[in-house]
């Protein structure tokens, strides 16, 4: 034992210098927030974070005695914390390029243990005119999102995933007003939903990554884009033929634009695509009905979904976001179905008015949502049929300090 005290104490004197050096040679940034958010539903809902991370109302439930709905019951908290911590270092110059590291976790909840969500780590590397990413950060079909005070910013009408990656993004121009990105992309918490439930694994299993492609144009206070995205995952494998793999493909696209000027702010994006429920899009896949037997094959659901955001001021701002989606279905006949609940969502929309007063490091927030969101029935094709409309009204009062 102390000969072991000895070794370890002669590495650590040993190392000690190296340490040092290191850290002489890297500097580090924190940031964060910390806030107190109230909030009210009129309604049942989905949302994550203990509420926090709102996303849109759950159907109804008729009781049997009168057929009233069971689930429309005012919900609500008040003054629930949560707070959002992260670092980036810079480092020194690796391969002629600017070297960095950013890592960042957030906690939600008022009762213990809580929630803990680990959202960026990742590291990259900056040359004049490129970017080279590696790690986990925002999907890049993520990049533009509106200026809510909830922090689901403007979900599930917008992309909301983080995911590891490697990224690429190239920069033209003088002025470097136009973008290119190119990344290769891995499925992790925010996974497509598939035969047994939400999960990565139908991404691992297909043994390849999805990949996008997009570019972005700078036009002053203009910025307009736009990229594809192409998957490939395994819904299924067959361990008793052999380990026989069963695939499906999808193809996503997405447009955005947003403007800047003096006190006013417009931003607006669109997605169009197929098996988008990895993008917390209300969207999935299914299995091909009338086929012979032993073949198995997948067809993937095809969704829209659109938001837009006004905003005008300067540290007292006003605010309206709009967001709809559309479920178009699988275009042949589906024996099951695998999407977000269930499939049954033919459509949703939202609108959304918000006030926020800056001062100092802090920023105060109301914000009003209306959410409705129409349930029916699946056909064979993967459209709905027989809606209802369920909505919830949501009042949401923040203040939030940041560093």
């Amino acid at each position: 034992m102390k000969i072991r005290k000895i070794v370890m104490q002669a590495l650590i004197v040993g190392l000690l210098p190296v340490s040092v050096n290191a850290q002489q040679k890297v500097s580090i940034d924190w940031y964060g927030f910390v806030a107190a958010q109230s909030w009210i539903n009129t309604h049942e809902s989905v949302a994550g974070a203990e509420g926090f991370l709102y996303l849109y109302p759950t159907d109804e439930l008729a009781d049997p005695a009168d057929d009233h709905d069971t689930r429309a019951i005012p919900q609500g908290t008040w003054f629930g914390t949560m707070a959002r911590l992260g670092f980036v270092l810079h480092g020194p110059e690796i391969f002629g390029a600017a070297s960095r590291a950013k890592a960042e976790l957030e906690f939600s909840g008022h009762s213990a243990p809580g929630s803990v969500l680990y959202r960026h780590a990742f590291i990259a590397l900056d040359w004049d005119k490129s970017t080279l990413t590696l790690g986990q950060t925002w999907h890049p079909m993520n990049d533009l999102f509106p200026s809510t005070v909830g922090i689901a910013i403007g979900s599930p009408f917008n992309a909301l995933n983080r995911s590891p990656q490697l990224r690429y993004e190239y920069f033209m121009g003088d002025e470097k007003d136009i973008k290119l990105t190119a990344a290769a992309i891995f499925q992790a918490a925010n996974a497509s939903v598939g035969p047994a439930g939400k999960g990565y694994s139908y991404a691992r299993n297909s043994g390849i990554p999805m990949f996008y492609a997009g570019v972005d144009f700078t036009f002053g206070d203009l910025k307009i884009g736009g990229g594809l995205e192409y998957q490939h995952i395994t819904p299924m494998v067959d361990v008793v033929d052999n380990n026989k793999k069963y695939y499906l493909d999808g193809v996503s696209g997405m447009i955005q634009a947003q403007y800047n000027k003096d006190k006013l702010a417009i931003k607006a994006k669109t997605l169009v695509g197929e098996n988008m429920s990895h993008l917390g899009i209300c969207s999935g896949f299914g299995l091909v009905d009338h086929l012979n037997p032993g073949d198995i094959r997948y067809a993937p659901l095809a969704a829209s979904s659109s938001w837009a955001q006004v905003q005008y001021g300067g540290a007292l701002k006003f605010g309206v976001m709009c967001g709809y989606m559309s479920n178009w279905g699988a275009g042949k006949d589906l024996a099951a179905i695998y999407a977000v609940e269930g499939g049954r969502i033919d459509n949703m929309w939202r609108v959304a008015p918000s006030v926020q007063y800056n001062v100092g490091n802090m920023n105060m927030g109301v914000e009003y949502e209306l959410t409705t969101v129409a349930y029916g029935t699946p056909k064979a094709n993967g459209t709905v049929t027989d809606t209802h409309d369920v909505s919830n009204n949501r009042l949401l009062l923040s203040v939030m300090y940041a560093f």
